[in-house]
């Protein structure tokens, strides 16, 4: 049995430059992976590739997403005391470009202010666009359940990071940015990503690194050409950062991915693709298709 182990920011949320920011604190991280040893057999996921494991043992891999530098400064040096390799899936647009992917403008401007003023302010920004269709009606249609979030947070993230036509969405939230953050997008993007030398260190200790996309879309509002040129940048990418063979492996942006993205990864050879799909590996799975438990189904944070 194996279970593929999904986290995104790890860090020392009270000493962060955005406490509110959720994520898992370091100190929980810790508990976990130790917590992980006692139980799992810990693999690096060329090694749940090639097979080079006791397939009777309960296992799992560790899996990093979005390329923190929490995932430098914090994971990186636990995992080596632990002898631990872990994956990590870095969007090329954050270090190339010094951006900020819009879902982390998104928890940036949440981290901010009230997510009662956020939204607010959201509407007025939508309003002062002159559209024809209420945002009223449209937040009518919101389904606002979920695991985590409030139902006030939960509709501005939909709204922002989906149900709102791309480059309406992409303005509002530069507005949003304005109202509430005192940083330049170039500053913040320093703070809060990886750069290529970190990255590099990392490989060279034996740390996996994979596609996460160009610029983090969600690949089925893409028709088929761009992806294909987010999958080719990402691709190039990683090439630049390993210059030696490596295992080619994707995460998908938020979890998402259609048949033109399934197509194009055969095209291109990659091996792996991870879900945001909840449960246990299972062996008939497709390996494009790889399901993943969320940190929060662990020890510290499930009990």
């Amino acid at each position: 049995m194996i279970e593929f182990v999904m986290y995104h920011y790890v860090r020392d949320l009270k000493n962060s430059l955005f406490p509110r920011i959720k994520g898992l604190d370091i100190k929980e991280f810790i508990e976990q992976i130790s917590f992980l040893k006692k139980n799992y057999n810990i693999l690096s996921i060329e090694d749940f590739y090639y097979g080079n494991y006791n397939k009777g043992q309960k296992s799992c891999v560790l899996t990093f997403d979005d390329g923190y530098i929490d995932h430098y400064e914090f994971v990186f040096d636990i995992l080596q005391k632990n002898k631990i390799k872990g994956s990590f899936f870095s969007p090329a647009d954050t270090v190339l470009q010094n951006k900020i992917l819009d879902v982390n403008k998104i928890h940036l401007i949440l981290a901010s202010e009230n997510e009662n003023k956020i939204l607010e302010r959201l509407k007025l920004h939508y309003k002062n666009f002159q559209l024809k269709d209420s945002l009223n009606s449209i937040i009518d249609t919101i389904d606002t359940s979920s695991r985590y979030d409030t139902k006030t947070t939960i509709i501005i993230k939909r709204l922002l990071q989906t149900i709102l036509p791309f480059e309406l969405r992409t303005q509002i939230c530069e507005l949003l940015m304005q109202d509430f953050l005192s940083f330049s997008e170039s500053d913040l993007s320093k703070r809060l990503y990886m750069n290529v030398d970190q990255m590099t260190e990392m490989i060279d200790e034996g740390m996996h690194f994979g596609s996460h996309g160009k610029s983090h879309f969600w690949f089925s509002s893409l028709e088929r050409r761009n992806q294909e040129i987010e999958i080719k940048s990402s691709i190039k990418f990683l090439e630049s950062l390993y210059k030696k063979e490596f295992l080619l492996t994707i995460c998908y942006p938020y979890g998402d991915y259609n048949n033109d993205t399934l197509s194009l990864l055969d095209k291109y050879n990659f091996k792996l693709g991870l879900t945001t799909v909840s449960r246990i590996f299972d062996e008939t799975d497709n390996m494009l298709l790889i399901p993943r438990m969320d940190t929060n189904d662990y020890y510290p944070k499930n009990k």
